[in-house]
C-alpha cells in the first residue's frame, strides 16, 4: 500500500502536532476493501520516533519490549482517541504505552503480574525534580562508601551471578537506598540499582534470561576475547562509580521525558496485578464499567517468554520476591511456563478450531496442550475483563504473534478476533508488522518456534443498544 505521500507530509510536522487519523483510515480502507491483513513497516511509518535511547523508554531493560512507534501511531489519532483520555495497558511490561500516552497528554492506567514492570512503567512516566535527583544520587554513593556492613540480600544462586565482593557493595547500596523516604524519588534508585545489579553480574548482557557468560571451545576468538575483557573488567569494577553513571544516564532520560512531557502532570495509575481483575487500585474496588477510552497492550505469548526468570535477579535485589517466591509470580502470570498436571485448569470453552489444534498437540505432548488450553482460557478472562471496563465506541488495539506449539500453528491472532467478536466488538483493521529486533526473537523451549511477525489488531466495541 502506498503512504509515501503522507509520510513525507508527517515528516516534516512537529511530532507533538500530528494527528494519523487521515493514515490510519487509508489503512482501514485497504483493509475492509480486500479482507487481508496489511502489511507495514512501523518504522518507516511513523518515522518522526526515533529508533534508539530517547525519553524515558530505556530508563531499564525489559524483555520484549512493545515497539513505541506502535503506540505512538494510534495515540496521536483523533479519530481515536479524544483530549485527556484514560487509556489502558492491562500487560504494560516495561511501560511503553504507558509513557507514550503520558507525553500526549493522555492518564496511563497499568496492570502487570511482574511488580518490576509496574514499577519501571510508573518511574518513566513520572515528572522529578532533576535537581533533587542529584542530590539524592550524591547523598546515597557517600553513604554506601560509609557503611562497614549491609544487611544481605537473598538472590537466587547468588555464587553464580556475583563474586562476593560486588555483591556485599551492593547490599551497602540497597542499604542506602531503603534509608530514603517511601516515595517516588526512592523508587527512582531502586531501579537504577536493579540495572546495576543486573550489569555487575556474570550474566550474559545479551540474553535476557539470566546465562552465565563463560567462554566455550565453540566460540571464536572475537566473542571469546569480548567475554574474557567483561570478566577481567567485573574483577576491578567500582560498584558505587557504575551505579552513578546508571543514575546520571537516567536523569538524563528523565530530563528529556520532562522536557517533551510539557508541564503534563497526568499520573500514571496502577489499576491492579491481573489483566483478569482491574481494580481502582491493587487492592481497591473493581475499576468501573464504560471508563477506559483507548486500551493498547500485548499479552504475553504462550510459549514465546520467560518473563519472571527474565526479571529474577532484579526482582530479588528490589525485594519484591524471594528466591523461594519466584515460583509464585510465574504461578499466577497468563502466559505461564508450568502448569503441573495436578492442577485444575480454569474453567472456559474453546471453539471446535482450537479444540481440534489441541487434541492434536496433546497427542503429541499432554504437557504443552495442558499449558496451551491454560493460556488461552486465561487469555480469554483477562479480554473479557478488558472489554468490561471499555467505553461503548471504544477502542481495544492489541499486538500479538502466532507461534508454533509441537509443530502446530497457535493462531493467537485468530482467537483473539473470536473473542472480541463474541464480546461484541468488530474487527475494523489487521496490520502485520515484521519484529526486527525484540526479545521474543529466542525459542522459549524445544517445541516452540521464533517469532517473527506480530498482528496489530484494532478492535471497536460496539453502541450499546438496549431491547
Amino acid at each position: 500500500m502506498n503512504l509515501s505521500g503522507l509520510e513525507e507530509v508527517y515528516s516534516q510536522r512537529m511530532p507533538e502536532k500530528i494527528d494519523t487519523s487521515e493514515m490510519l483510515n487509508l489503512l482501514k480502507t485497504a483493509y475492509i476493501t480486500t479482507g487481508e491483513p496489511v502489511e507495514v513497516d512501523f518504522r518507516s511509518l511513523v518515522d518522526w520516533v526515533k529508533i534508539g535511547d530517547q525519553y524515558s523508554h530505556l530508563l531499564h531493560p525489559y524483555p520484549a519490549k512493545l515497539l513505541p512507534h506502535i503506540a505512538n501511531f494510534f495515540l496521536r489519532c483523533s479519530s481515536l482517541v479524544g483530549k485527556e483520555a484514560m487509556v489502558l495497558d492491562p500487560f504494560c511490561g516495561s511501560g511503553t504505552v504507558a509513557l507514550e500516552a503520558f507525553l500526549a497528554g493522555h492518564t496511563p492506567l497499568i496492570a502487570d503480574a511482574n511488580p518490576l514492570a509496574l514499577l519501571i512503567a510508573k518511574v518513566k512516566t513520572t515528572t522529578f525534580n532533576e535537581t533533587v535527583l542529584v542530590q539524592l544520587a550524591k547523598s546515597i554513593c557517600c553513604r554506601a562508601k560509609s557503611f562497614r556492613t549491609a544487611p544481605t540480600i537473598h538472590v537466587i544462586n547468588d555464587h553464580l551471578w556475583y563474586s562476593p565482593r560486588i555483591k556485599i557493595a551492593l547490599e551497602k547500596l540497597v542499604r542506602a537506598i531503603r534509608e530514603l523516604p517511601r516515595n517516588i524519588e526512592r523508587e527512582f534508585f531502586e531501579l537504577c540499582l536493579s540495572v546495576t545489579a543486573r550489569r555487575l553480574s556474570f550474566a550474559d548482557p545479551r540474553i535476557s534470561v539470566p546465562v552465565r557468560l563463560r567462554i566455550k571451545p565453540s566460540l571464536g576468538n572475537v566473542a571469546s576475547k569480548i567475554i574474557s575483557e567483561r570478566l577481567e573488567w567485573l574483577q576491578d569494577v567500582n560498584v558505587i562509580a557504575e551505579f552513578q553513571k546508571t543514575v546520571d544516564t537516567n536523569i538524563q532520560r528523565i530530563q528529556q521525558t520532562n522536557r517533551a512531557a510539557n508541564g503534563c502532570r497526568a499520573r500514571t495509575k496502577i489499576v491492579g496485578s491481573d489483566a483478569r481483575d482491574l481494580r481502582e487500585s491493587v487492592s481497591g474496588t473493581k475499576l468501573q464499567d464504560n471508563c477506559v477510552d483507548l486500551v493498547i497492550t500485548s499479552p504475553p505469548y504462550g510459549s514465546a517468554q520467560k518473563y519472571v526468570r527474565a526479571s529474577s535477579l532484579s526482582l530479588n535485589w528490589l525485594g519484591y520476591a524471594s528466591p523461594d517466591t519466584l515460583k509464585h509470580l510465574e504461578r499466577i502470570s497468563i502466559g505461564r511456563e508450568h502448569v503441573p498436571a495436578s492442577w485444575q485448569i480454569s474453567n472456559g470453552s474453546l471453539s471446535s478450531s482450537f479444540e481440534n489444534l489441541l487434541d492434536r498437540v496433546g497427542q503429541k505432548n499432554r504437557t504443552r496442550e495442558r499449558i496451551t488450553r491454560t493460556y488461552l482460557i486465561e487469555l480469554r478472562q483477562a479480554m473479557v475483563e478488558v472489554a468490561r471496563v471499555t467505553k461503548d465506541g471504544g477502542t481495544i488495539i492489541v499486538v500479538v504473534g502466532n507461534n508454533q506449539v509441537c509443530g502446530e500453528t497457535l493462531r493467537n491472532d485468530e482467537y483473539l478476533k473470536e473473542v472480541l467478536t463474541d464480546l461484541r466488538f468488530e474487527i475494523t483493521l489487521h496490520l502485520i508488522d515484521h519484529i526486527k529486533s525484540r526479545g521474543l526473537m529466542t525459542k522459549r523451549n524445544k517445541t516452540a518456534s521464533i517469532i517473527s511477525r506480530e498482528s496489530v489488531l484494532v478492535f471497536t466495541k460496539s453502541l450499546y443498544r438496549g431491547s
